[in-house]
């Protein structure tokens, strides 16, 4: 018998709407009051709960496991607003199958209100599809996309190391120019390995500059860059010809295709005299920014770039004292959708009031030269940049960098470090320079204040003892100390001693010891050591600090702390002024060797020879008695240096901040 909705057309038969229903590939149930219990369920949705049994039951008591997935939570809200909920993926894991074993699904989900003829809701319409096939080809998109950018993120960290290898790790130091670099690494999305830079010394005192552009990105472009700077540089050194050098780069370049149209700006400044020699093969124009900050575009010499037809001209200027010769990269000035000249304008302007010392955040460098590079390089790229970006600054300096001097007589060491560091603090020397230049000098004036005077009267004490230290041309220091005194020959090996001036030499690139006054050349008087070392600031910041802080020497201690092992602290300098007062608190502490004694070196500033010595015949008293020599030293300090140097094994522990004097 039909129903009058069935004679109407509004429904077809209950056992075809049934199949019907049953049949659809999309999941739907009908639920019914607060409980939400299932009224009708098709076979897509019993296939996703794994469970025929439905009818009749809650969504609860079918799906127990979806319990703080805020499942239910979203059907009593339709229930109570009436309004319906999407949710797109929703991730729920159901218990499905014999075993019972939980199985992530991500459904689309829509909830309807069923609501009744007075318009309240008493039920609710769900529809599910499932969509885990799709999110799972998403997921291993994903894990794809992720492996690819891990890939390239590899690749890309071993051309930045590669091309970090390459560039210069420090920056000469000179008497009569400033010299400061920034360099920073194109955007994510491409690979960096184009640009570079360097500043050589010449032999004549000049100072060569070099900015340069490799055609394209990546490892051959690092590997090309990388070969262009040493033939440049080299070609500098050796014939102190920037045309000359030039030249040689334009031939190799011409036979090389990962070199060719490379662009490079070679500038070569007489600090004594200012004189400018630049060419400019391709490359943007140097930048000339005087004392007041006032700025102006060198004109370009011609040529084309490196590996193309064409002459290699070069041109002349002139820098005035205090005034900044700067070379860049097109990475700097470029922007996508702006002229260059636009670029070229806010980097005269930004390089200008760097150096005329307008609108500076606290805190800025002192060194015009430097900055230039840091205001200019962090206000140009603060909007975003897709290319290397690379900076060099050069300083002439209004006043070369003076001789300093330091004589006592009688001599002592009380200021000499201190006063040292001063003078290395005003010219920007690394900390590992001054930290050489330190251990060096303390060396010599005690060997000249122990070994000079030794046929003096006891209580006369030793003599006058004389540094004088000079920054050349090159950036050689050159350090020479005099003593006017008598040295006594060596009566033969002392286990203890003779390695002042083996650290001497393992610290600074050259020495050299005139003698006199000895007893067998009666008529001599004095000797002098002379040292020279090359000194260097960081190429780029980070790595180093800028120059070397000027910190507080403390006073010599040595405080004994409970063990056991006993640990003796030990803090200030370890000279040969303090080194008696060691011996004798080493000796107390471990009983001439009898107790077992950690000597802790962290605090210590500078260890000297004589200090070592002590150390040495601790480690023999402790031998004696079945006890090993335990040190422990602050890592990167100069008693760890001169621990490695010797071969004496110690704890490292990490470098403490230095106290700072503001």
């Amino acid at each position: 018998m039909s129903t009058p909705e069935q004679e109407a057309g509004r429904a077809g038969d209950a056992e075809d709407v049934r199949r019907a229903f049953d049949e659809m590939p999309l999941a739907q149930v009908a639920l019914d009051g607060p409980e939400h219990r299932f009224v009708a369920a098709n076979a897509a949705y019993r296939a996703i709960v794994g469970r025929a049994d439905v009818i009749g039951r809650s969504v609860r008591e079918v799906t127990p496991e979806v319990s703080g997935q805020p499942f239910f939570e979203m059907l009593d809200q339709v229930c109570a607003t009436g309004e319906p909920v999407v949710a797109r993926e929703w991730r729920v894991r159901l218990n499905r199958g014999a075993d019972g074993a939980s199985e992530d699904l991500y459904l689309d989900v829509n909830v309807l209100p069923r609501p009744s003829a007075t318009g309240e809701t008493t039920g609710l319409l769900v529809y599910l599809a499932d969509a885990t096939a799709r999110v799972r080809q998403q997921q291993a998109a994903q894990r794809e996309a992720a492996e690819a950018e891990r890939r390239y993120e590899a690749a890309r960290d071993v051309v930045v190391e590669l091309q970090e290898a390459l560039l210069p790790t420090a920056l000469p130091v000179l008497p009569g120019a400033t010299v400061a670099a920034r360099y920073l690494v194109a955007a994510v999305d491409q690979a960096a390995g184009d640009d570079w830079f360097d500043a050589v010394p010449l032999r004549d005192g000049r100072l060569a500059l070099v900015v340069g552009d490799i055609v394209g990105h990546g490892v051959a472009a690092t590997a090309a860059m990388g070969q262009l700077r040493v033939v440049l540089s080299e070609m500098l050194r050796e014939t102190a010809d920037a045309r000359h050098a030039v030249a040689w780069a334009d031939r190799m370049a011409a036979r090389t295709p990962t070199m060719r149209a490379a662009t490079v700006g070679v500038v070569v400044l007489d600090p004594a005299t200012g004189a400018l020699d630049y060419l400019t093969c391709g490359h943007p124009a140097p930048l000339v920014v005087q004392a007041d900050g006032s700025a102006r575009y060198l004109p370009a010499s011609g040529g084309g770039p490196l590996g193309t037809e064409g002459d290699r001209i070069s041109a002349q200027s002139t820098l005035d004292p205090g005034a900044l010769v700067v070379l860049y990269s097109d990475g700097l000035v470029k922007r996508p959708g702006e002229v260059l000249s636009t670029g070229l304008d806010r980097l005269a302007r930004v390089a200008g009031d760097a150096v005329g010392n307008r609108a500076l955040p606290a805190g800025a460098p002192t060194s015009a030269a430097e900055r230039a590079c840091q205001l200019s390089v962090k206000q140009l790229t603060r909007t975003g940049y897709d290319d290397d970006v690379t900076m060099l600054a050069c300083e002439r300096r209004a006043e070369s960098v003076g001789a300093w001097r330091w004589r006592r007589d009688p001599a002592g060491l009380d200021d000499l470090r201190p006063r040292l560091r001063e003078w290395l603090a005003g010219i920007g020397v690394e900390h590992r320079d001054v930290q050489h230049l330190e251990i060096a000098l303390t060396e010599l004036v005690a060997n000249a204040v122990e070994h000079a005077y030794a046929d003096r009267p006891p209580g006369e004490g030793p003599g006058p003892v004389e540094v004088v230290a000079e920054l050349e041309a090159d950036g050689v220091a050159r350090i020479r100390v005099d003593d006017e005194g008598r040295w006594q020959p060596p009566f033969g090996p002392v286990p203890t001693s003779g390695r002042g001036l083996w650290l001497v030499e393992s610290m600074v690139e050259e020495m050299a010891i005139v003698r006199g006054g000895t007893s067998d050349d009666p008529a001599g008087a004095g000797t002098a050591v002379t040292v020279r070392h090359r000194l260097h600031r960081p190429a780029l910041p980070g790595a180093e600090p800028p120059a070397v802080p000027l910190r507080r020497e403390g006073t010599f201690a040595a405080v004994l702390e409970g063990g056991p092992p006993r640990r003796l602290v030990v803090s200030g300098p370890v000279d040969i002024a303090t080194a008696e007062e060691l011996s004798e608190r080493v000796a107390y502490a471990g009983r001439g060797g009898l107790y077992p004694l950690v000597v802790d070196l962290s605090g210590v500033e500078i260890l000297a020879s004589a200090g070592v010595r002590v150390l040495l015949e601790l480690r023999d008293r402790l031998a004696v008695h079945g006890h090993p020599l335990q040190l422990v030293a602050a890592a990167d300090t100069p008693a760890a240096q001169v621990l490695d140097l010797l071969d004496l094994d110690h704890e490292a522990r990490p470098l403490a901040s230095p106290d700072i004097i503001s």
